[in-house]
């Protein structure tokens, strides 16, 4: 058992620090989904990496998004340009 603990223990400090799992790679992932409907939401991403990362309503909302639901998708890239102060 306590062999099974330590495997698992490594595994899992394996997977985190290669960055799988962090919140970073799940917000760039969802940003990458998002780029293809939304190139400018994505540029903003890009040029501002560090407060979509640090800012924690920012990130909390990228990371609960549903990219398959288109309108969520709308909703939170709107959001993401008030954030930002851009006007469309």
């Amino acid at each position: 058992m306590m062999l099974l603990d330590i495997l698992l223990d490594l595994f899992i400090n394996i997977y985190t620090s290669l960055g799988y799992g962090t919140k970073e790679h799940k917000i760039e992932s969802k940003m990458e989904k998002i780029k293809a409907t939304h190139p400018t939401a994505y540029a903003l991403y890009v040029k501002h990496q560090a407060a979509f990362e640090t800012d924690e309503l920012l990130s909390e909302k990228i990371v609960r998004l549903n990219v398959k639901n288109q309108k969520a998708v709308d909703t939170a890239v709107h959001e993401i340009y008030v954030h930002f102060k851009m006007v469309f």
